[in-house]
């Protein structure tokens, strides 16, 4: 029965809470620029260029910079390879996992994602960004209380976060315990916001709940 609701609910669930997973992005450049053919070879190769005219090897944030542009560009199995790089070269850059894992996840590859922040996890293991996000990968994967037991655990790392209570009552509320969602909601959103959330992932399981019928926290 869990794995019929994952299938109906996943891609809703996944559009309205992956908003809660951040990514430290860095501006590659905030100036107007032409698009001759050196603007074009930049692009073709960011971190070949970057190269030419610094003449030293790109550190971490250079690396994470050429990555984001090559997502911005659509071109996701290059922006992959970088962060699976900078990841080997600068196993500490927490950043460069989450953003692995947010391609990762929209790619459908769920299982990878969660292999992802593990390895991020065996970095800092109580970082409450990956704790949440490994929870939203155990959502998608329909296992709601593995996601609850991460949300749990980011929320005791940062009880200031209403995202993670958030998040947990989200879980409560897929493993059909309604009460306690409703109790959690209510800690974090006004009451009838709190009942309208609630009363989206009930009827989840009859149809997909549209992204439109979320409402976040304050």
């Amino acid at each position: 029965m869990n794995k019929i609701l994952s299938k109906r609910i996943s891609w809703a669930v996944f559009l309205w809470i992956t908003g809660l997973i951040y990514v430290c992005c860095f501006v590659g450049c905030s100036e107007s620029v032409s698009n001759g053919p050196e603007m074009n070879s930049a692009l073709d190769n960011p971190e070949q260029e970057f190269q030419k005219k610094t003449d030293r090897p790109p550190t971490s944030k250079t690396l994470f910079a050429i990555a984001d542009i090559l997502a911005a560009q659509g071109r996701d199995k290059e922006c992959e390879l970088v962060l699976k790089r900078i990841i080997q070269e600068y196993p500490g850059y927490l950043p460069a996992y989450n953003s692995l894992t947010e391609l990762q996840m929209r790619q459908g590859h769920i299982n990878a994602a969660i292999e992802t922040i593990n390895d991020a996890l065996r970095v800092n293991s109580e970082d409450p960004v990956l704790l949440n996000n490994l929870g939203v990968c155990w959502i998608l994967r329909g296992d709601y209380k593995k996601a609850l037991e991460s949300f749990i655990r980011a929320a005791g790392a940062k009880p200031e976060n209403t995202r993670y209570r958030t998040n947990m009552a989200v879980a409560l509320a897929l493993m059909a315990r309604y009460e306690e969602s409703l109790s959690l909601f209510r800690q974090v959103l006004p009451e009838d916001r709190a009942s309208h959330n609630l009363r989206v992932l009930r009827e989840s399981g009859k149809k997909p709940a549209p992204a439109s019928a979320w409402q976040e926290p304050f």
